[in-house]
């Protein structure tokens, strides 16, 4: 089987480190993989299988494949244009709800091809839409990056509470990962909280700050094992996006014996559930998450509770079955159109 995987690039980010991955799944399984990528983009993943560079996204730079991997909604037309017959869409995000050209995303979703998603809830956001249903493939993380220490967390109060953050920088694109919910969220929680705290915030594309009087830190972008040791080291991570397609920090932050306290975001359901392997609130709700923070930080039976419920769930979501599914369902519908041409 020959597969084509078009890219707008390979840069910093679960998106891209998925196509990765799965690419180099191919080519470990045996199939003639290519990953296509425009000149000048990045590549920050390590790719075993061929890499080409080309002009463009333009249909006359696409090569054949058995599978064309269309995987954001920038590298459809051209994928659909050059091989409407091998076209499959991997929708890692549902592009309509916050992209500019709404329109346009959708379309790249109203064809009929094949379609593999992330998550059920974002199965649902394109069956509401288009009518077509997906091969629901959950992602997972690798276990010997994302572990917990050998000591469990305890909560002892006259120790200085260490609270994770992902924060995304919403003028370069992401809004939706609700940073401004989370400065108001610490706001709330300091005037409550009565213990000793700080925030550690990995800042990926640029230094955010807190308001005077919230002790924090900060961290530029950090590396998976980097990132597995912030996990290992709070007490805490705290999630507070409006809209995930599935969101991999919390299931991290799980596997690494981290209590989480996330917004209800829609893709995370797949691996968590309120109260017993995560505290779930509402999305934009800056009262709500910190109401469940301070709930998390004393409470200990709540605190151990989401703790083993975390470490449960994300033992069934490993890297490596997803990798595995997915290959299977690439040869799947291979197999498919060849019944149907017969």
């Amino acid at each position: 089987m020959r597969v084509v995987i078009p890219v707008g690039a390979l840069h910093l980010g679960g998106g891209c480190k998925n196509l990765a991955d799965v690419a180099n799944a191919l080519h470990t399984r045996g199939h003639d993989t290519e990953v296509l990528v425009p000149e000048g983009m990045p590549v920050v993943y390590d790719v075993h299988c061929k890499l080409t560079r080309i002009p463009s996204l333009d249909p006359s730079y696409i090569p054949y494949g058995d599978i064309v991997l269309a995987n954001f909604y920038t590298t459809f037309k051209a994928c659909y244009e050059a091989w409407p017959r091998h076209c499959v869409r991997f929708s890692q995000a549902y592009e309509p709800h916050w992209v500019p050209d709404k329109e346009f995303a959708l379309w790249t979703y109203a064809h009929g091809v094949p379609i593999v998603s992330l998550s059920h809830w974002l199965d649902d956001q394109i069956f509401n839409d288009v009518g077509q249903r997906t091969f629901v493939l959950n992602p997972g993380i690798d276990p010997q990056i994302f572990y917990p220490s050998p000591v469990r967390k305890r909560l002892d109060k006259d120790k200085r509470k260490i609270i994770l953050y992902l924060a995304r920088d919403p003028d370069s694109g992401y809004e939706l990962k609700g940073f401004h919910d989370f400065v108001k969220c610490m706001e709330l929680f300091k005037e409550a909280y009565r213990g000793k705290f700080i925030v550690y915030m990995v800042c990926p594309e640029k230094i955010l700050s807190l308001p005077s009087g919230i002790p924090y830190r900060t961290f530029g972008a950090v590396s998976d094992k980097e990132f597995a040791e912030l996990y290992r080291t709070a007490d805490v991570f705290v999630s507070s996006s409006w809209i995930e397609a599935y969101g991999f920090p919390p299931l991290e932050a799980m596997a690494c014996g981290t209590p989480v306290v996330t917004t209800n975001s829609g893709g995370i359901l797949d691996f968590s559930e309120h109260l017993k392997s995560a505290f779930i609130t509402p999305p934009r709700d800056p009262r709500s998450l910190a109401l469940a923070l301070q709930a998390v930080l004393t409470d200990e039976d709540l605190y151990q509770t989401l703790i083993r419920g975390g470490l449960e769930s994300a033992s069934r979501f490993t890297q490596y079955n997803f990798e595995q599914r997915f290959v299977n369902v690439m040869e799947q519908i291979v197999r498919e159109r060849s019944w149907q041409r017969k």
